[in-house]
């Protein structure tokens, strides 16, 4: 049963804080307090969308309240960037506090769906879904962490790798291609995604294919530039341990 609160609270997560929110919002909500407030409008809206397919008003109180906490959360962030305003706001500070701000988020999600746990009845789905998902031979839990595990390899995946690698990032003269990283980002997620389905069918040795030809593209540069090497080697180890990661929880 806590497995399924938490779904859910994961899931509004994802879509309220990654998807709903574009860099834009990102950065300007921290600078203007009407632009916190809307985010948590926004928030609190992802909650309202994953908890139409269970129709329980229990479920989305518990929404509610994950969306009061994520505000507190977001309204300590915003103080403290009001704090640090004038002053050096450099990479690894920016790694630390998106970091930080993402374990307060996840602490606060299991806490509440503890306490929805205990105090809640447990979360079912209504029996049109439940029929469709049987015609296709899939349990409502498998379905919601098939969900949550591509939406998680995705969006909020290359937003953690980008945090984590900004630091480590190398000075390059091919500004063009380190610039334009929409198309990198793209592979990403389509190599993660493969990766998922192989991991999930356990054909483990089929991933170093999928290495291997994202080397090969990159062989030239590899090659001739070592300080690039280990940051392509460094973003391939962060992109395979996230979807290690996210197929836990597919298990």
């Amino acid at each position: 049963m806590v497995r399924g609160y938490f779904a859910y609270l994961l899931l509004g997560h994802i879509l309220g804080d990654f998807y709903l929110q574009t860099q834009v919002v990102s950065d300007r909500k921290e600078k203007s307090l009407k632009w916190v407030i809307l985010h948590g409008a926004a928030y609190l809206g992802a909650y309202v969308i994953a908890a139409l397919p269970i129709f329980s008003i229990e479920v989305a109180l518990v929404g509610m309240v994950a969306s009061i906490a994520h505000f507190s959360v977001d309204m300590i962030k915003y103080g403290y960037s009001l704090k640090i305003s004038n002053g050096r706001n450099t990479n690894i500070l920016e790694r630390n506090i998106f970091f930080a701000d993402q374990t307060l988020h996840a602490v606060s999600l299991m806490i509440i769906a503890y306490a929805a746990t205990l105090y809640c009845t447990p979360i079912t789905s209504p029996g049109l879904i439940t029929g469709f998902l049987e015609v296709v031979g899939m349990t409502g839990e498998a379905a919601s962490s098939w969900i949550i595990a591509v939406l998680l390899i995705h969006k909020p995946v290359n937003i953690a790798i980008q945090k984590l690698l900004m630091v480590y990032k190398p000075i390059s003269s091919d500004v063009t291609r380190i610039n334009d990283n929409n198309a990198g980002r793209f592979i990403g997620t389509v190599e993660r995604l493969i990766m998922l389905i192989l991991i999930s069918n356990g054909q483990y040795s089929a991933i170093g294919l999928v290495l291997t030809a994202k080397s090969i593209a990159r062989y030239d540069k590899i090659a001739k530039e070592p300080e690039f090497a280990e940051y392509y080697l460094l973003g391939t180890l962060l992109s395979t341990l996230c979807v290690i990661i996210a197929s836990t929880i597919l298990r």
